[in-house]
């Protein structure tokens, strides 16, 4: 009966992110709709969950995937949305973990003015809501502090890697703070400019085409 039951937990849970993720894409998504495209990234990521001690059953836990949305605003900040999901986890499963991680993830950016940069570093607090398996389901809330980057290696295409630390709110014994790490690709709608050179200083412009593109729309 167990296995029958855990995952009918899962679906319901990938079904609630996605629709999280999407909300969160509409909603930020205001008239007009080709100049706030243009200011989106998307992630697709694998990551590692580091426990503070044993107590949730194991110390490392792995997950895949994450899914992640970014939304640029102004000034080096950033809107950041994303859904951990241990679609792969379980004793049974391909990661072979104890326990079942899931998370969703909303975050505020800063890119300390580089945004512009091949290599885009950035900082990051926030709050996710965390779903645990141990065998029966724990919900758990905390505040997060992170610090990741960005390396474009293309107009559209880079890499990003990102450990965040998550308090957790209230004391369980199936949960202890974390460190909650993640690697992968990202894909900017907006074309960027991507130097061979990281050393040289650059025109964060260009014309394509008879259009403006900018690394990041203005």
């Amino acid at each position: 009966m167990k296995k029958k039951i855990e995952p009918l937990v899962r679906m319901k849970l990938l079904k609630k992110s996605i629709i999280t993720l999407v909300l969160f894409f509409v909603f930020s998504f205001p008239g007009n709709a080709q100049g706030n495209f243009n200011k989106w990234v998307i992630g697709l990521n694998g990551s590692v969950v580091i426990f503070e001690n044993s107590s949730p059953g194991e110390v490392f836990n792995s997950q895949f995937p994450k899914i992640n949305i970014s939304k640029y605003i102004s000034n080096g900040f950033s809107l950041d949305g994303s859904a951990t999901l241990n679609i792969l986890g379980g004793k049974d499963g391909l990661l072979g973990n104890n326990i079942i991680y899931n998370s969703l993830d909303a975050h505020v950016r800063y890119d300390f003015g580089l945004s512009n940069n091949n290599f885009v570093p950035y900082t990051a607090i926030g709050t996710s809501y965390i779903l645990l398996q141990y065998p029966k389901n724990f919900s758990f809330t905390s505040v997060n502090i992170s610090g990741g980057g960005t390396f474009w290696v293309s107009e559209h295409w880079g890499f990003n890697a990102q450990l965040t630390y998550k308090y957790i709110l209230k004391k369980h014994i199936n949960m202890v703070n974390h460190l909650h790490f993640t690697t992968g690709l990202v894909y900017s709608f907006c074309p960027r400019i991507v130097f061979l050179s990281l050393w040289k200083r650059r025109n964060p412009r260009r014309l394509i085409k008879n259009r403006l593109y900018y690394a990041v729309p203005r």
